[in-house]
């Protein structure tokens, strides 16, 4: 079992005790299943509570004081050898004379008879009484039948006193009876009329298989009540069914202080209480067993330092998700407040653990048989059973769930919410943890992230964690991840996003801005920000959006219908109405019909197509399908268009991705909107930084009414001036402004 982490100092460690139940008679089975006999077994926590009836069959002794009354005439009449004694002192001058009597017999018995059956027999080596109201009897044996059972109690001697009611037994007190009943104690004292009974230290009762020992023994008939203490051990063995090769398992109910009210049906144990039933130990200050109206056991109480044990499942994987199972897992326990609810199968059905008093809230902790654990932590925790076996459980109150693993000093996974519940299978294995209200997670796994959501949703098996909220916020080292729901698969380092999706991506590690394919020098752009109606985010592998994805730049946009994104960040592949937009600053000096003042404002250019491939180590991004550029007043149309580029500058905002050429490829055609014109060529490449198309291939250059033919042609976009260039001439013409 791992210990706690160092961080976390509000928690005791665990106890040490270990239960002698443990072993092959416990309720599983070798492969951690309930034994063929589970059934039979169940009934013991009933005989724990009625083991302390026991002790109300001592008062069986008040018949040996009514057989000294009753047989005493008799006695004194069939037996002539009894004399009085008379003795007188004389003296010198006359004082108070004190006269005794004694009677005395040998081989003493007697017998009490109810309609021809004997109910009572009473035997002894020698008996004697006096005139003090003393009868005393030596070698008492003493036989009891009632209806089919029968008791026998043996003293070495016995003394009853007439005035006072009072009976003392002394040397080696015993009492045997049905049902494995044995009383064995050096001395008993019946006192007030046989009301109250008292024993000596280290009494010790048997019963059905249970044992108690203790001492100060008390018991007193009027109030109902019966008392031990100097550290009282009651003790239950039960056998297995004979088809199964197993030893006995014991029961052990262990305290300071025993107190059973058996008119109430009450059992308390005082001063420090532990308690193993099979595989089960409990460890609290108080412990109160409550008796149903049909005599079994209704209800628990354990209050002051808490601490339950139990066994939990079967095979479960550890926290990281780990496939080999994680056998033996342990089910703990620890609070102040501990209340239980049995069935009529005597089998608990509810169970309530609260804290705070004792150095932190109620906690329920789980140790897989790894060496991980998993740690809820609350105000109050509630757990419904189905049959006695743990189905689910609730939790409220500051809620904190701590995940730990073996050789790592923090949590692999630590969450707060405000509420928190839990399932378990038929095996006992967790297998749905939820929490709800302000949810705040950290995972420090492979893949860390920190998420924020209004519920959450954890597969103990997967360790995937459903994020749901308004919205649900995801922080990776992609960026961070909203959406109204985000699904977080730790083993896959992977998230699923839905419902207005947004994802900011951060930097690389080398502090680099993220490689989008936009130009112009947007220095103020800041974090790319994408927009999805669904996305899968992964740390390692490529990322995925689809249904009217954006990406944003600043005051630039990139739009698909889905969209890819490389690991590395330095590819991305775009389908479904591809729309790219990016401002541009004009050359100082250029026209502009957005010129304000001295200051030209950035001209708006467009890119749409069917398709798009972006790759920033090679330079290029890619439009295919059909494209069409809007570059300021200027329209460019062609089959494909490839936007070739260089890095950026190390610390700009366009580091990653600076546009140096355009090229337009089968059936370009540029239109000139504010002029009129418009080139239809093969072939279109323009220079971003001298502003200036150049076009080949069966040029063809309309203006009005006006055509112009020829090999290639070289359109200045700010002044708009061309050049036509003929097979062999130097120049066919030129337009200016």
């Amino acid at each position: 079992m791992t210990p706690d982490a160092p961080h976390d100092p509000q928690e005791p460690a665990s106890s040490e005790a270990t239960s002698p139940a443990e072993g092959p008679g416990s309720v599983y089975g070798p492969e951690r299943r309930r034994a063929p006999n589970f059934a039979r077994r169940r009934q013991l926590r009933n005989r724990l509570l009625r083991a302390v009836l026991l002790l109300v069959l001592v008062s069986g002794v008040a018949g040996l004081t009514a057989m000294f009354l009753q047989g005493r005439e008799e006695r004194l009449a069939a037996d002539p050898a009894p004399v009085a004694e008379e003795s007188v002192d004389a003296v010198e001058e006359p004082e108070a004379i004190v006269e005794t009597a004694q009677l005395s017999a040998e081989e003493f018995e007697s017998t009490l008879e109810r309609e021809g059956t004997e109910v009572f027999r009473i035997r002894g080596a020698q008996t004697s009484s006096d005139d003090q109201g003393n009868v005393s009897l030596s070698q008492v044996e003493v036989d009891y039948p009632q209806g089919g059972d029968h008791y026998s109690l043996r003293a070495d001697s016995a003394t009853y006193n007439e005035e006072t009611s009072a009976t003392h037994l002394q040397g080696s007190v015993s009492l045997e009876g049905t049902n494995g009943l044995g009383v064995e104690t050096d001395w008993m004292e019946l006192a007030e009329g046989g009301m109250v009974l008292t024993a000596a230290d280290d009494s010790r009762f048997s019963f059905e298989g249970v044992t108690v020992q203790g001492d100060d023994l008390r018991m007193d008939f009027r109030e109902e009540i019966a008392r031990m203490g100097g550290g009282v051990r009651l003790v239950g063995a039960d056998e297995t069914d004979s088809g199964v090769e197993a030893g006995p398992s014991q029961s052990v109910l262990a305290a300071e202080t025993l107190e059973y009210r058996w008119g109430a049906g009450i059992v308390r144990a005082l001063g420090g209480a532990e308690m193993w039933l099979d595989s089960f130990t409990l460890v609290a200050r108080a412990l109160t067993l409550h008796e149903g109206e049909t005599g079994g056991l209704s209800g628990l109480e354990a209050r002051g330092e808490i601490e339950l044990e139990a066994p939990l499942g079967t095979t479960e994987p550890g926290a990281e998700g780990s496939a080999s199972p994680a056998a033996e897992s342990v089910f703990v326990l620890r609070g102040d407040a501990l209340d239980v609810q049995f069935d009529a199968a005597q089998s608990p059905s509810r169970v309530d653990l609260s804290g705070p008093s004792w150095g932190g809230p109620a906690v329920l902790r789980i140790d897989y048989g790894d060496g991980s654990q998993r740690r809820i932590r609350a105000r109050l925790l509630e757990f419904n059973f189905m049959g006695g076996v743990l189905s689910e459980f609730s939790s409220r109150g500051r809620v904190e769930l701590h995940e730990l693993v073996p050789d790592r000093q923090r949590p692999l996974r630590e969450a707060s919410s405000v509420v928190a519940g839990g399932r378990f299978d038929a095996d006992g294995v967790l297998i749905e943890l939820t929490l709800g209200g302000n949810v705040e997670l950290t995972d420090r796994s492979e893949a860390p992230v920190t998420a924020s959501a209004d519920e959450a949703a954890i597969d103990p098996s997967t360790q995937r964690v459903d994020f749901r909220g308004q919205p649900a916020r995801l922080v990776h080292s992609q960026g961070e991840l909203e959406g109204s729901r985000v699904l977080y698969d730790q083993a896959k380092g992977c998230s699923e996003a839905s419902g207005a999706v947004r994802l900011t991506l951060r930097g690389n590690d080398e502090d680099r801005g993220v490689a989008l394919p936009f130009g112009g020098d947007a220095s103020d752009a800041g974090p790319s920000v994408i927009t999805a109606g669904e996305a899968v985010i992964c740390e390692a592998g490529e990322s995925r959006f689809r249904d009217d994805v954006k990406v944003r730049r600043g005051s630039d946009l990139h739009a698909a219908a889905q969209l890819r994104i490389t690991e590395d960040r330095r590819r991305m592949i775009a389908n479904g109405d591809v729309r790219t937009v990016w401002h541009v600053q004009p050359a100082p000096g250029a026209p502009s019909s957005a010129k304000t003042g001295t200051e030209s404002q950035p001209e708006r250019w467009s890119i749409a197509a069917a398709r798009m491939h972006y790759d920033e180590d090679g330079g290029e991004l890619r439009y295919s399908g059909g494209a069409v550029a809007v570059l300021g007043e200027q329209n460019l149309e062609c089959d494909e268009l490839t936007v070739e580029a260089v890095p950026g500058e190390q610390g700009s905002a366009t580091e990653g991705f600076q546009a140096q050429t355009l090229v337009c490829l089968g059936n370009a055609r540029l239109d000139d909107l504010g002029y009129g014109r418009s080139v239809e060529a093969n072939r279109a490449i323009y220079a971003f930084a001298e502003r200036m198309i150049r076009l080949s291939g069966s040029v063809v250059f309309r203006e009005g009414t006006d055509e112009l033919r020829g090999p290639s042609l070289i359109y200045w976009i700010d002044q708009r001036r061309y050049e036509m260039r003929p097979s062999g001439s130097a120049a066919a013409g030129a337009g200016d402004p």
